[in-house]
């Protein structure tokens, strides 16, 4: 003797719209039925790692001393101040250190997005990376053109790292 066909509803929540979705589905034979519930939020992401708004971080370990708002380079795991004339380090330009940090200690890297910082001054337009990982306003006339960002205020920086162009 043959069974009804089974209808089996799914309400789904669509994390993009936050409403809830029903998918429907047709089974032929009648299943084993077991009730499952929507679980609720998982645990928190690790600490100390700031989620910039539309931005990228992560959080890599220092191979050196190094100040916060540093342009930073990543090799063998470790990251560490990337200067505009540094042929052989160049092309590893990782991002912007938001956190200062000790030799081996943990280093938050921002690498998209806006930064904001009270102690800067910048003029609305382009910045670049610098000497010894610093950024500036003024253009590199020798080692690489890198275009770290744009400043869209006196303390505003909106990342958008560009790739290096070597200067003759």
């Amino acid at each position: 003797m043959s069974r009804p066909p089974v209808v089996i509803t799914f309400d789904v929540e669509n994390r993009e719209s936050a409403q809830i979705e029903c998918e429907y589905a047709v089974v032929l034979e009648a299943p084993q039925v077991e009730v499952i519930t929507i679980g609720g939020q998982g645990p928190p992401g690790r600490q100390g790692i700031p989620g910039p708004d539309g931005g990228a971080a992560l959080q890599r370990q220092a191979g050196e001393v190094l100040s916060a708002l540093t342009a930073v380079y990543e090799l063998n795991g470790r990251v560490f101040a990337l200067d505009q004339a540094d042929s052989e380090h160049i092309d590893f330009m990782l991002g912007v250190a938001l956190t200062a940090a000790e030799t081996g200690l943990p280093l938050n890297i921002q690498r998209s997005g806006a930064i904001d910082d009270a102690t800067w001054d910048w003029s609305p337009g382009p910045v670049w990376l610098g000497p010894a990982g610093s950024l500036t306003q003024i253009p590199p006339v020798t080692g690489f053109d890198l275009l770290v960002g744009t400043a869209v205020s006196e303390k505003r920086l909106i990342l958008n790292l560009q790739e290096p162009i070597e200067l003759e």
